[in-house]
């Protein structure tokens, strides 16, 4: 099947870095932002953007993250700080003309909603979805992180170990999925292609930037919805069905937790459970879409 019609855009953050940006679906429908985790590109929604029930019920706009995919990739410090992250998104929000937006992110890609909450006005995005999301970099990640997969990053940085770099990419790339063995060789590929894209140093800086979750916990109590949509065989997570509800539940006053007990389903509840993971998003951002959650009437 080809892919659905895109709208392509390269836009220019406050620092001068070019960020790639495309769209799908009809702008009159709610606002979506979707994005990727560590080491990977929007282009790993393709499929999944080809739902028809998306194409017919959402707006989605995926931006590859600074540093991944086809934006640019800056490698000094400043260009990693939690602000200059807030930046892209604004700008990705000018350029497509988008208001208060669902933010959804997947994996690590969920941690820019900190860095939203924390640099732009109140209510700019009107929810948050973790798809097997993370709220910050640093000590919450590795918090969750599993252990293997903490294990192997070291390996996605090295830059005088060829062995050690190859065999941290298939350990971070066999755990994104709950039976790796049916998945087909050309998905595992292209998975694997993006992360030996990615510049160490760019790994680094991505993994260490510094992140205030306060300002996340605020909005939270402020009434920002969340929804968390994790599975109990992600092996990119620690194990413990309550784990991830621990974290976020006693900050959100208005959040909503869905942990898949299911097997075949893992940390890429995008590829190996599209519809379900589908039906979700559209609900929520039926929701919740393009309002303001300070309204004591927007509620889960």
């Amino acid at each position: 099947m080809p892919p659905p019609p895109s709208t392509v855009k390269v836009l220019e953050s406050s620092d001068g870095t070019h960020i790639y940006a495309e769209a799908t679906g009809a702008p009159h429908n709610p606002h979506v932002v979707l994005l990727a985790g560590l080491t990977l590109s929007g282009c790993v929604f393709d499929e999944f953007c080809a739902e028809q029930s998306l194409l017919d019920n959402l707006y989605i706009v995926r931006y590859d993250v600074r540093g991944h995919g086809r934006s640019e990739k800056p490698t000094t410090p400043e260009a990693y700080e939690s602000k200059i992250f807030a930046d892209d998104f604004k700008a990705v929000m000018e350029a497509f003309g988008l208001q208060r937006p669902v933010l959804v992110g997947w994996s690590t890609g969920a941690a820019i909603a900190t860095d939203v909450v924390s640099h732009l006005p109140p209510a700019t995005i009107s929810g948050v979805v973790y798809l097997s999301g993370m709220c910050a970099m640093g000590e919450l990640a590795n918090a969750v992180a599993a252990p293997a997969l903490i294990n192997a990053l070291p390996g996605l940085m090295s830059t005088d170990n060829v062995t050690a770099f190859q065999l941290a990419g298939v350990i971070f790339n066999e755990a994104l999925f709950a039976n790796p063995e049916t998945v087909p060789y050309s998905v595992k590929c292209m998975y694997m292609a993006m992360g030996h894209s990615l510049p160490a140093a760019v790994l680094g800086l991505s993994l260490s930037r510094p992140m205030d979750v306060e300002h996340l916990w605020t909005a939270g109590k402020d009434g920002l919805p969340l929804l968390v949509l994790q599975c109990t065989a992600d092996g990119h997570r620690k194990g413990g069905k309550e784990h991830i509800k621990d974290i976020v539940k006693p900050h959100f006053k208005n959040c909503e937790v869905f942990l898949l007990d299911v097997e075949g389903r893992g940390h890429a509840l995008h590829y190996e459970c599209p519809k379900e993971i589908a039906d979700k998003l559209i609900m929520f951002t039926r929701d919740f879409g393009g309002k303001d959650y300070r309204d004591a009437k927007v509620q889960i």
